[in-house]
């Protein structure tokens, strides 16, 4: 999903599956939103019926979220709870791309082999040889992208 800012406040309207989640011991079922920017027409391709689609606000509440700080024992962040993160990916042109939303940060956090911290800047100087001419792509240390944490609501 391509989006013009990534600054906290920004928000955008995205489709996405609605669920629910029985919850141990509780009597509600929780609602789960999942499979953002699924398309009604290939719903079936995600396991889904095109009546389980549904639009939804998403809002940035807060960015560069070190992810890693989350799941210290200290830090009081229940890595349980539903709670939406996804990745903003730096290396494409205006506008930039939010992907793998995940409602849950352990769901989140597997998507990265090293870690989506590991991934916030870039390691190593990236050159492109077209025919002789070369041109940088990135620089080693230069932003590649940053986890945020997002707030989902429903449209009515």
């Amino acid at each position: 999903m391509k989006i013009n800012d990534y600054k906290v406040g920004y928000s955008f309207e995205i489709d996405c599956a609605k669920s629910f989640r029985k919850i141990d011991n509780e009597p509600t079922e929780q609602i789960i939103y999942d499979s953002f920017d699924i398309k009604k027409e290939h719903a079936y391709m995600w396991g889904r019926k095109p009546e389980d689609i549904i639009k939804v606000k998403v809002t940035i509440i807060e960015e560069d979220v070190i992810v890693g700080d989350l799941f210290k024992k200290d830090s009081g962040y229940d890595i349980n709870q539903v709670d939406y993160f996804g990745w903003i990916d730096f290396e494409h042109d205006e506008p930039i791309r939010i992907s793998m939303i995940f409602p849950n940060i352990k769901q989140y956090f597997i998507c990265f082999p090293d870690g989506p911290d590991a991934c916030r800047f870039w390691e190593f100087d990236s050159i492109r040889n077209n025919f002789g001419k070369k041109s940088v792509e990135h620089l080693a240390g230069e932003r590649r992208g940053m986890t945020v944490k997002l707030k989902i609501e429903e449209k009515r």
